[in-house]
């Protein structure tokens, strides 16, 4: 498992290294209607399969992007080495929530959801066209005294892609997308790493924690990163 873990964290860390061009337009999301919102009927189950842990920004299984800084509140520079990442499972309450939200999002008129995949022509929705929420994960960062820390860069998290599916089983078609939610409003979809059973996101720029939303979306999976990624957003 720690092999498969790491060998996605280096396809996760080559598209870090290659960012530089600026982030792809809302336009290369799909403008698709929403059939309906569907949020799994076991998402907490699904999220409780992802145990709540606390583990250094560099482990077995997360990583961070050389370069990338990490600050408190009150503007302190902090080392990465001193840095914990936590992961704890979303609410089905948190899950409802974000999925109202990010279906809001993508039927407004204005820009809402911006591409920082890769990918043009990205779908949100899965093979019956539904915005289909299989999964809620949050993802903090904080120093060993538990203040919050942001991080100015890209760090990068891995999951069995069993634990973030739960019951949900992927058509033929269909893939898995993560997308956050900045504190202006606007959602990030974000570079998405599926090979051999192990699931890994890279997280742009954040401050304190994120509610990570993972959704089935028409596509196929990708082994490493277009080299067309984009730069990191700042929430």
């Amino acid at each position: 498992m720690k092999k498969k873990v790491a060998i996605v964290l280096s396809a996760i860390l080559a598209y870090s290294m290659s960012m530089g061009v600026m982030a792809a337009p809302s336009p290369s999301i799909q403008n698709e209607p929403i059939a309906q919102v569907v949020v799994s009927s076991s998402v907490a189950e699904n999220s409780s399969a992802v145990a709540a842990q606390a583990t250094g920004v560099n482990s077995s299984t997360s990583a961070v992007l050389a370069g990338t800084t990490f600050r408190t509140a009150s503007g302190q520079t902090v080392d990465p080495a001193a840095v914990a990442m936590m992961v704890a499972p979303a609410t089905a309450e948190q899950a409802q929530a974000a999925a109202a939200s990010l279906a809001a999002a993508m039927t407004s008129g204005s820009t809402q959801v911006v591409n920082f995949t890769g990918r043009t022509g990205l779908s949100l929705t899965d093979s019956q066209g539904n915005l289909n929420v299989v999964n809620n994960i949050v993802v903090g960062l904080q120093t060993a005294a538990g203040e919050a820390v942001s991080q100015n860069g890209s760090v990068s998290v891995a999951f069995t892609l069993a634990d973030v599916l739960g019951s949900t089983t992927l058509a033929e078609g269909e893939t898995v997308q993560a997308l956050y939610q900045r504190a202006d409003g606007t959602w990030v979809a974000v570079p998405v790493v599926i090979t051999n059973g192990t699931i890994a996101i890279a997280l742009p720029a954040f401050g304190g924690a994120v509610n990570v939303t993972f959704v089935v979306a028409k596509g196929v999976s990708a082994d490493t990163i277009p080299a067309a990624a984009a730069t990191s957003p700042n929430t």
